[in-house]
């Protein structure tokens, strides 16, 4: 009988044993293969980075080179030309009224759709979110023609004041999907106490909507500093333009100086590192922000 009771136990620990390598092995594979594909994805990045550092010789000699032979940092110098911080600072203009407009209209408008009752609520925002089947192409035509006759051609209004005008559908949808997980008792009581709308929706609503609000900002600073097509195309002169046009015209035609691929990489690099220190800074918001968000809906 014991005999039987400790092959029993042998048995099952030997179950054990084999089932724990099974995983070992399994997690062992499934980290390698995210490994490989991270790798994959990454290289492009270092290959930017790494010829940045390289020479005008370097990256005009063949075979192509991986490994710059010293780090080289005039194409870093060759980059920071005048003609970049005028584009800065633009861009800075820019981003300075949509990271407060965007997400500060965005809860307001999820605010009155979600917490305010109001004949026809429900209709108007399914009408607001089927405008999200529509392309860009589609309304770049007649958001062109609308700027030109009010006259903000050439000027920083058409890429900011359209922010102050809810901030973008997919954001509201964010925000109201957010705010449904909130329970309607904390209103209730707070208008029992003499608060109106507006101070619920600043001392209650939006402290407890940082979260998804920093979501939105993270996400139109990069929209934002990315944006190629609206500045392209409402832009013309050199003294307004943003950095990713200035950008592509300072290596393009009669703007052309300097045209080597490492200073167009170091400029690239520079471009690329704010958004890269603010998804680290951020990337727990950010997680939490898209968890909840989707959630809590």
């Amino acid at each position: 009988m014991i005999r039987q009771i400790s092959e029993s136990s042998d048995k099952a620990a030997t179950g054990n044993h084999r089932m724990k390598t099974r995983k070992r092995i399994a997690l062992s594979v499934t980290y390698f293969f995210m490994c490989l594909f991270a790798l994959f994805f990454i290289f492009p990045f270092l290959y930017m980075v790494l010829t940045s550092f390289m020479t005008e010789k370097e990256v005009t000699t063949l075979p192509v080179r991986l490994f710059p032979t010293s780090f080289y940092l005039g194409a870093y110098k060759a980059s920071l030309s005048p003609q970049l911080f005028r584009y800065l600072l633009n861009t800075i203009i820019v981003l300075a009224v949509n990271l407060v407009a965007v997400p500060l209209t965005s809860v307001f408008c999820a605010y009155g759709f979600t917490k305010v009752q109001f004949q026809g609520r429900n209709l108007i925002f399914a009408v607001l979110l089927s405008t999200m089947m529509l392309p860009a192409a589609v309304t770049q035509i007649p958001l062109y023609i609308m700027y030109v006759g009010l006259g903000w051609l050439n000027t920083l209004l058409p890429l900011t004041v359209p922010a102050v005008f809810g901030g973008g559908i997919v954001n509201i949808f964010l925000c109201k999907q957010y705010m449904r997980g909130l329970p309607n008792a904390m209103n209730e009581a707070a208008r029992i106490d003499g608060a109106n709308h507006f101070q619920i929706f600043i001392n209650l609503i939006v402290p407890l909507c940082m979260p998804v609000v920093v979501l939105i900002l993270v996400n139109t600073f990069l929209s934002c500093w990315n944006d190629f097509m609206g500045p392209l195309i409402f832009l013309r002169s050199e003294k307004v333009w943003t950095l990713a046009v200035g950008i592509y015209m300072q290596f393009k035609g009669d703007y052309n100086v300097n045209n080597y691929p490492n200073i167009q990489m170091a400029t690239s690099t520079l471009l690329s590192i704010p958004g890269i220190i603010l998804f680290f800074i951020f990337q727990n918001q950010l997680m939490e922000g898209v968890v909840m968000g989707s959630v809590k809906g």
